[in-house]
Order: structure tokens, then sequence, then C-alpha cells
């Protein structure tokens, strides 16, 4: 029972190895990160950024400005799980962080990480009074504001009254733009209430705190006048990264307030009603579009009761990307047999009609190549290209070795970085050690067998595709089928010339070529079958009948096997009336006692029986006589009708077919007598 259990854990094992092989490459990060994490000085909770990578046995480093970050009171990190935590900051934790992942193989690096101070200012406090006309617009500035970041998690509130907890409400009659600022755009009298003086307030969504400027006290001036025809008072440009959603924002006064209505830049109106791209807030005083492209930059226009109208440029940026319209793979994996080139690709551009980024800088493992140039790599003249010469597998005993590594590009413009990380992984090559010769002479009586065999790494499966060019020039894909034949996993091509007509012969006649591949790499073999057999000689044999169709092949069938079966019935037939006739006719005794041997002649005349005649003469005195005694007494039995011929049976009488010769004559003519007298 042991061994049995022994040999099953072998077999397991043995199959674990086989089936479990897999190439050796560098890390690969996965993790997406923020461009920049805010943490404030006295946050009541950590702050863990995870690094997380796929292939093999990984260990992790975070580095702060290109310096590996070591465990302290503030900050710490895990090498086995890829965490860095900041338990509390000071200064000088605040900068670059890049996460590297290392293994036998290489070292992957993510893009790097901003970590900044995220905290809110406080206003100065300078209240101040201002004075708004009836039925007029009246802005109420932000005064003071101070610095908040991240910018983007900050926004304006107002406030009226002491305290914070009375928000001003934006309506279609209030509004609060770009800047902060508060936009009264047709004053009333309910407007001021005695005591509930304005003020604009900041919030931070990552410090979760709130800070309150100075009170505006306000002075509602009575008019009669009404602001009729729509007043544009305010506007303004908005920048936004390709991809991310952008907000124009316009603003009118009047009474009524006006209805909005927008265009594009190519001035066609938008319709919002089955609109993916755009949407309204706002009052209708924001344009959102999304998903932004290129070709979403430009002057938006607003237009106010189709009468007065304000336009607001949208500005399409970016960091630096890869030009959409490369025909290259930029910066992917890459698996490359040993002793072949590899190469990599960051065609990287700037937004049309802005500065280029700059050439990229190429490094492995997070070190520079620069110093290797001309030895191991070649750069193009652009930077954008980089070939890795005659790739090499790493040495186990030497980390780091061969070519086997994780390559990174890194280009800048005046909006940002841009930061990819691929891994190239050197495998075994396609080695073909069993192959046809390269030509082969047939004629139509040939049986040819190509035979194609290779290795290649353990951890991929080969594959072999076959493909004939005929003398046309024309090539096809080899099938299982007619005159060609593939076994061994297709390894094998057999080619059958035998019993083809001179067409099917030169059909197979021109350059086989057999496709050794996996998924990374390919090897070709070409064999040349050719034959002396002249073209335009006229072809001796018969052309090579075709079969009928199966339907006409039935109907031959069943009328051939009708007309067996009336044959044998014929037969039986003819036999049937043979054998009846052969029952009623004469028994030839004379030929049958010459054939035995006997002479029936003399022993006629030796018994005294010649005086009778033959059975077979016609009109025999006694053909009439019965067969009763005395001519009336009917013979009971068989014993009494031999009883009449003597008590004792001589054998010798009968002949040899059981016919009397003497007695049964004798007899006769004593009964003859008897009846006379």
């Amino acid at each position: 029972m042991a061994s049995q259990w022994l040999q099953i854990t072998f077999i397991a094992f043995s199959i674990c190895l086989i089936s479990c092989q897999v190439i050796n490459r560098p890390p690969s990060i996965t993790s997406v990160f923020e461009p920049a994490y805010y943490i404030q000085f006295s946050h009541p909770t950590s702050v863990t950024i995870r690094c997380v990578a796929v292939n093999g046995n990984i260990t992790y480093q975070w580095r702060k400005d290109n310096v590996a970050v070591r465990n302290s009171r503030q900050v710490a990190v895990d090498s086995k799980l890829g965490t860095i935590t900041f338990t509390r900051v000071d200064n000088t934790d605040f900068g670059t962080y890049q996460c590297f992942a290392s293994n036998s193989y290489g070292t992957a690096l993510s893009q790097p990480i901003q970590v900044k101070l995220a905290f809110l200012g406080s206003f100065p406090d300078a209240p101040v009074t201002m004075d708004c006309t009836e039925n007029q617009d009246c802005v109420i500035q932000c005064r003071g504001r101070p610095s908040c970041e991240p910018a983007s998690e900050c926004r304006v509130e107002w406030k009226k009254g002491p305290g914070t907890d009375n928000n001003v409400q934006v309506s279609d009659r209030i509004a609060v733009d770009g800047e902060g600022n508060l936009h009264i755009l047709n004053v009333k009298q309910e407007d001021w209430v005695p005591g509930q003086d304005y003020g604009c307030g900041l919030w931070n969504e990552v410090t979760r705190t709130f800070t309150k400027g100075s009170m505006t006290s306000l002075r509602i001036i009575r008019s009669t006048t009404k602001l009729m025809e729509p007043k544009p008072v305010y506007s303004a440009n908005t920048k936004a990264f390709l991809g991310q959603k952008a907000s124009l924002q316009c603003i009118f006064a009047g009474s009524p307030i006006p209805t909005i209505s927008w265009k594009t830049p190519q001035l066609e109106p938008i319709d919002f009603t089955n609109s993916a791209k755009y949407e309204l807030d706002d009052f209708g005083r924001k344009l959102v579009v999304k998903d932004l492209t290129i070709d979403d930059e430009g002057s938006y226009t607003c237009i106010a009761n189709n009468q007065v109208q304000q336009q607001a440029f949208l500005n399409v940026t970016s960091p630096p990307f890869f030009d959409p319209q490369s025909n290259n793979p930029q910066m992917s994996d890459t698996y490359v047999s040993a002793q072949k080139n590899a190469v990599f690709y960051c065609d990287v551009v700037s937004v049309q009609g802005e500065v280029p980024p700059s050439p990229p800088i190429w490094k492995k493992n997070g070190r520079d190549i620069g110093a290797s140039q001309g030895l191991k790599y070649l750069v193009s003249s652009d930077m954008k290209e980089l070939t890795v010469l005659e790739v090499k597998k790493p040495i186990p005993s030497r980390p780091g070795s061969g070519s086997t590594g994780s390559y990174q590009c890194v280009s800048e413009n005046s909006e940002g970085m841009i930061f990819k990380d691929a891994f190239l992984a050197v495998i075994d090559p396609i080695m073909v050690f069993l192959k046809p010769e390269k030509l082969y002479r047939i004629d139509r009586e040939s049986l040819l067998t190509l035979a194609v065999d290779a290795r290649t790494d353990p951890a991929l499966t080969l594959r072999y595709k076959w493909r004939f060019t005929n003398l046309d020039n024309v090539t096809k894909s080899v099938s299982n089928k007619g005159q060609w034949t593939l076994s061994n996993n297709n390894r094998n091509l057999t080619i059958n010339a035998r019993g083809l007509n001179k067409e099917q012969f030169f059909n197979i006649v021109g350059r086989y070529s057999v496709e050794v591949y996996h998924q990374y790499d390919a090897e070709f073999v070409h064999v040349d079958v050719v034959t002396d057999i002249p073209a335009n000689v006229t072809d001796p044999l018969p052309p090579v009948s075709q079969a009928p169709p199966s339907e006409a092949n039935l109907w031959f069938l069943g009328i051939i096997f009708g007309i067996l079966i009336l044959i044998i019935v014929i037969i039986l037939i003819i036999c049937m009336l043979y054998r009846n006739t052969c029952k009623s006719g004469t028994y030839p005794v004379d030929e049958k006692e010459v054939a035995a041997g006997h002479d029936p002649e003399k022993e006629l005349a030796d018994s005294g029986f010649h005086d009778l005649s033959r059975a077979d003469e016609d009109g025999h005195k006694y053909d009439n006589i019965s067969l009763s005694d005395d001519f009336g007494k009917q013979i009971e039995s068989d014993e009494d009708s031999m009883g009449e011929y003597g008590g004792d049976l001589d054998i010798s009488k009968f002949n040899e077919d059981g016919s009397f010769i003497g007695i049964y004559a004798d007899k006769l003519a004593q009964n003859s007598k008897q009846s006379t007298v």
C-alpha cells in the first residue's frame, strides 16, 4: 500500500513538473496609483499605499526621491506586502515616491507618486458693507480666499448669518462663479435680513475641515428700474486633461432670468435630450463635457434668450501620451528567443499645438541604460526606440545577468510626466532537429513522407502548420484529405502520387513549407517537390473514374439484386418440372441390368420366360388382368400376395431392382390355364 502511494505521489509530482512549467520573467506591477496622495500633519488615522506585482517570489522596496525608505516613527514599509504606511508626517516626508518590485529576473518600477501636504488656510477678519440696487444684479466678492490643497477637493460655500449652519441656496436667481464670488442676478428686498450678513467659506474634502471668511453686510437700494435685457456677467476659460471631464460656466442677469442655450466650437446647437457627451448643470449655467478628446478643444458659445452671447474656451491638454497614429506596440511585455533582438517603442507626443515632450530616457531595472549603449543596446536617433541586441538568458547563479529584466521609458512636458514599464523575458529558441531534404523528385508511383520535429522552452507548446505553393505560385493550407495525409500531431506529411491523373499529379508538385511555432516565435522549413515528367506529354493513363453518386449506387445494386433473385426462381422452377417428369416415365431396367454386368436376354431364355412379351412392349395380353385371387378375391396382405408364388421365397428370382424373373411368369401361366378350363 505504501509503495502504491509513493508511485501515485511520484506521478503527481512529475505531472506537476511538466504542467507547471512557467517562463522565467520579471515582475509586473498591477496596482493603479493616484498621481498624488495628500496627507495632513495631524491626521487621525494612518494612510497606507500598497504596491502589488505578479510573477514569482517578489520583494518590495519604496524609495523617496530615489533614496530607499527605512522604517521610522513616521513611516513604515513592508517588503513582503509592498505597503508603505504614514502614521504621522513632517515636512521631510513629503516628496516623490516610487515602488520597486524585484525577483530573480528583474525589477519593475511604479510610476512616480507625489505625497503632498493637505491643508486649508484661514480668511482674514475684515468685514465690509456693500450696496446693491433693487432689480439689478449684484456681485459679492469672496475676499481673502486662502490656499487650499488639494485644490480639486476644495469648494466655496456661502453662509448667511452667524455660524456655519445657514447656507445660501443656489437658484436661478443666485449663482456662485468659478472664483467663488456670489452673484445675485435680480436683487430683491428679501435678500437683506437684519443680522444676516453674507460670509464666504471653504470646505476641504481631504482634511474634512471648513473655514469661514469675513462677513459682508448688504444694503439694498430701492429702485423701480428693471433690467429688462439679458446681461452677461461671467464666463471663464477652462483647462482639463484628455479623457477627463470639464465644466464651462456662463452667467447672465436679467428680468426675468434668461434661458441659456449652448453651441459647440463648430457652432452646432447642443441637444441635451439624448446626449452622452454633454450635460447641463446649475440651472443651465454650466456645460459639462465628458470623456474629453482633442476634438473637444475650442470656444463654446452660451446664448441668453437667443439674444446675448458669451464664449468660454476649453483647453484640452495632457502630459505626454503614446501616439495613437503609431503602428508600433508601445512598451508592451515581450518574449524573445535567445540570440534574437528585442525592441521596445516609446512614441510619445503632446497635444497638438503644445510643446513636444522631452526625448525618452531609457532604463533597465530602474538604472539608466546610457552607459551600455552600443554594447548591449541600440537607441534610435529620436530616442523613441530601444533595441536589446542578441538577447541572452539569465544565469541562475548571477541575479540580474542576461537580458531578461524590466525596461522603463520616461518623458515629460509642461503638464506632467509619462512613466511606462515593460518586461523582457528571454526564452529558449525553437530548435528544429529533424527535417527533410530540401529537394525531392517524384513520379506517379511515389509515396513520399516529410517529417519535421523540434523543441523549445519547456513552458511552451509547439505547433506545426503546413502550406503548399503550386507551380502557379498559389499558396494554400495543407489539409488532411485527398493526396495529403497529416499525422503525428501534424509533424508528418505524406504525399501520395499513386493513381492520380496528370492534372492531379502536377497539382501536388511545388514547394511545401511547415511553420513550427508558438505564441512568441516561429521557424520555417521549406521543401521543394519536383518531377522529371514533362507537363506537355499526353496522359497515357485513362482518367480516374469518378465514383457515382451514392443514390445512383443504390439503384444499381437494387437492379442487380433483383436480377439474381429472378434467376434463382427460374432455376428452381426448372428443377421442379424436371423432377416430376422423371417420376412419371418408364424405368429403364435393361439399361440398369447391362450396367450391372447382367445379360437380360440370356436370363429370360434360361428361366423359360422367353415366351412372354417384354414389359415395355405395347399390347400385352395380360395388361388388364386383376391382381385378385381367381379374378375376384382381393389380396389381403403382402404375405398373401407372396404366398401364391410358393412357400419359400427364393431371392435369386428377383432382379437387382426388385422385379421378378421367373416365378411370377409360371404362376401367371398356371392360373391362366385353370381359368380357361
